[in-house]
């Protein structure tokens, strides 16, 4: 079949097997083509693997929950028909692929961007980082939740950092994205945790997975992140990771060119959604900030 995908070629790298397989398999039980499938199977198991972090599980992946919130989504200017037309195609590759599960699905009304982590869902997500049952699933899960949340680096960029990449000095950790050329000073908070995961890691390993690896697809993140040892925290999500320190900045008033600049952003997207977390000010900061905005000036 001849599709172009409408994201990053190395992205359709990473998904192309799975997507090709899973619409010509769905397209054998019904009555639509596979090319039709492809078309609008393609960007949703991107979004649903390369965007949001989950395994290429044919059971993961077609879940009727997880194309609920697919077609739900805020950060997108689809009509009405529009959705209606992916949620139609979707459940019918979700019911050749995984079966019939009971849902209702509400209107197509759009859904508010991942939430951050909140104080509690930190801590029991340190607990998971430190609790792996081996050396090497610590050092993982401590590098993931310290790379992602204390400097908010996409997934793609966590995997290109080696240990060389971080440096340690007296004004605290920086985190160089060789990828971008940008560097990210570490929030305080993270430096104890990945401090002791990288403490025995060679200056030219990477700090994730497999110090000696090859293969840098997303699908290497998602399926630790998939089979790690897991209890009663959060699902560790590199995206809402990243959303935490963009929020954690915005509540402390960083600098916005700042925080653009470590981001690796012209633009924040979905900006109004994120500041939807931070707390409003009271009546008389709102105008002790202003006015002292208006007086620097």
């Amino acid at each position: 079949m001849t599709y172009v995908p409408t994201f990053p070629a190395d992205r359709w790298d990473q998904i192309r097997r799975f997507v090709l397989d899973a619409s010509a398999e769905a397209a054998a039980a019904s009555t639509i083509t596979a090319e039709r499938l492809l078309v609008v199977a393609a960007p949703y198991v991107d979004w649903v693997v390369n965007i949001n972090g989950y395994p290429t599980k044919t059971m993961v992946v077609f879940h009727p929950v997880m194309v609920r919130r697919y077609v739900t989504r805020a950060d997108v200017t689809w009509t009405d028909t529009t959705r209606r037309t992916y949620r139609s195609l979707l459940m019918r590759m979700s019911e050749a692929l995984v079966g019939t599960v009971p849902l209702e699905f509400s209107a197509t009304s759009p859904q508010s961007t991942a939430a951050p982590y909140d104080d509690l869902d930190l801590h029991l997500l340190e607990s998971w980082a430190t609790g792996q049952s081996t050396a090497a699933r610590r050092r993982s899960a401590g590098v993931v939740l310290a790379l992602c949340t204390g400097a908010g680096l996409k997934a793609n960029e966590l995997l290109q950092v080696r240990r060389r990449d971080i440096t340690v000095d007296a004004d605290g950790i920086l985190v160089s994205v060789a990828c971008t050329g940008r560097a990210v000073p570490l929030l305080a908070r993270f430096e104890p945790l990945l401090l002791n995961a990288i403490a025995n890691v060679a200056e030219d390993d990477w700090v994730f997975g497999s110090p000696k690896r090859v293969k840098h697809g997303i699908s290497t993140l998602t399926t630790f992140l998939y089979d790690t040892d897991r209890g009663n925290e959060p699902d560790p999500v590199t995206t809402r990771m990243r959303n935490t320190w963009i929020i954690t900045h915005l509540i402390a008033g960083t600098n916005m060119r700042a925080l653009m600049t470590a981001a690796g952003v012209t633009k924040f997207e979905h900006l109004d959604q994120l500041v939807a977390h931070v707390p409003a000010l009271g009546a008389a900061s709102y105008r002790q900030q202003l006015r002292a905005e208006a007086v620097t000036r």
